[in-house]
């Protein structure tokens, strides 16, 4: 017998529009989503028995030969907990390749959900989270850098949770601003690791910087390689009114920027109105703003140098004007 074809609200084929879904979410769909789309409870059931899908768990149905991987299991996990579960602790940790961490077993943190115990996943109902809490990466939910640390802080090492902060900070996953910001009001709400990453955070000097990341180190060398002016590293650039971030280069001297981004950790928690407005207070306040990629600064150094140096001499000129 066939199934009853079933059509979206929008008007599109319901199983059209699963496959579409499932592309972007490494081959599996959740039931809620199904539902959203337009099946009901038994198109659903008689989905998860169609030939070309296969069940992952009640509420989870997969592709098949859709390649399986954990960043698949990591995505079914949260959905079969529903919109309201990010990954989480190691496994996000893992995520966000934070060295020493691995993705498996799952960890997952329900927020305001319903569904609090999984086969996928081992389930965290948090009391107090700090806002915002959460990103997507690789198509999967998980929690930003600075919950990380606090969820791992519990019980390590002092020396330990420093080296961690720095591998995130040297990345621009977080900083000592960005995390006394984003942790605020859990800080002081006695959750495990609040006290240690507390501690840590006021032993920083004000001017605090962390040792470079590989990417940085790598535009460095291409500075000192291609005769560029000398560049200072993670500087703090506003004055007594506004603070306008930490930058990941400064031209010694004219007003520029040069910042190096890495795409994979960039885009998963800034959007496009937080870069402009970012860069829209360093223009106002006088610099000349530019970016380099990531495949850029490991592949094409040459031109890396040009970019930069187009840069440099576009900056001159406004400073002279």
């Amino acid at each position: 017998m066939t199934q009853q074809a079933l059509f979206t609200s929008d008007g599109r084929n319901a199983d059209a529009a699963l496959l579409d879904l499932a592309e972007t979410q490494h081959g599996v769909v959740g039931r809620d989503q199904a539902l959203a789309l337009g099946l009901s409870e038994d198109g659903w059931r008689r989905r998860a028995r169609n030939p070309g899908w296969e069940p992952v768990s009640p509420r989870v149905i997969r592709r098949r030969g859709s390649p399986s991987t954990d960043h698949q299991r990591a995505r079914a996990a949260c959905l079969d907990l529903g919109p309201d579960a990010y990954l989480s602790h190691e496994s996000a940790a893992a995520l966000w390749r934070l060295p020493g961490y691995w993705l498996m077993p799952l960890q997952v943190i329900v927020v305001r959900g319903h569904r609090t115990s999984s086969g996928l996943a081992t389930v965290h109902l948090p009391r107090h989270l700090p806002e915002p809490f959460a990103a997507v990466l690789h198509g999967i939910p998980v929690v930003r850098p600075g919950l990380v640390l606090l969820e791992l802080a519990n019980g390590m090492h002092p020396e330990q949770l420093r080296r961690r902060l720095d591998w995130l900070w040297s990345r621009r996953l977080v900083s000592g601003p960005t995390l006394r910001r984003e942790l605020d009001h859990v800080l002081h709400q006695g959750r495990p690791g609040t006290a240690a990453l507390r501690e840590l955070l006021d032993s920083l000097p004000a001017d605090y910087v962390p040792p470079a990341s590989g990417l940085e180190s790598r535009f460095q060398q291409i500075v000192a390689d291609h005769d560029l002016p000398p560049m200072r590293r993670q500087v703090d650039l506003g004055d007594d009114e506004q603070w306008c971030g930490r930058v990941d280069f400064r031209a010694a001297d004219v007003p520029l920027v040069v910042e190096v981004q890495s795409d994979l950790y960039h885009r998963a928690l800034s959007s496009q109105a937080d870069d402009a407005a970012r860069r829209s207070r360093l223009e106002a306040a006088g610099f000349t703003v530019t970016e380099v990629d990531e495949l850029e600064v490991w592949h094409r150094p040459a031109e890396v140098a040009a970019h930069v140096r187009r840069a440099y001499w576009d900056a001159l000129r406004r400073a002279a004007a």
